[in-house]
């Protein structure tokens, strides 16, 4: 757990808080599959992360449905957490997980799939359930907040 909590960040990662920060029609939030004293835990204690917790406006975890993403109980759960009866259009989910893009979509949310390979999404596991792909595929967390920022306004 020492070194979860450790982690670094990707170069893209502090851009992306930045904006974050200056915009305040964002509510970001953490969203995860760990529980809720594990995640708390890596955001304070992390060297890189522990600076931007406060535009963090909460953590949502799995813990309260005690099912893992991608299940569709995942995602109801988070838009609960929100404060939304559904996603409509704005509740967005930003992922380099595959799986949590097909399942976030799958629940109605807009997804953005970060892509720092540069293969495009090449995942087929939405394919299987309904042509299911992300709304933005983009290189890094910063360009996923420019782009939502765009599309917002």
């Amino acid at each position: 757990m020492d070194a979860y909590n450790g982690l670094d960040v990707f170069p893209d990662v502090p851009e992306a808080l930045k904006k974050v920060g200056e915009t305040p029609a964002i509510e970001a939030l953490i969203f995860s599959n760990g529980t809720d004293g594990m995640v708390s835990a890596s955001v304070r204690t992390s060297p890189h992360l522990q600076n931007y917790a406060s535009l963090f406006k909460g953590l949502v975890t799995v813990d309260g449905v005690k099912v893992f993403k991608p299940d569709k109980r995942t995602y109801s759960h988070l838009l609960q957490e929100v404060g939304k009866q559904d996603a409509s259009g704005d509740v967005w989910l930003i992922t380099a997980n595959p799986f949590d893009v097909v399942g976030a979509s799958a629940a109605g949310l807009q997804t953005a799939w970060i892509d720092r390979a540069g293969k495009g999404w090449v995942d087929r596991l939405g394919d299987v359930i309904g042509d299911i792909q992300p709304t933005l595929v983009v290189s890094g967390v910063d360009k996923a907040v420019g782009e939502i920022l765009k599309l917002a306004s």
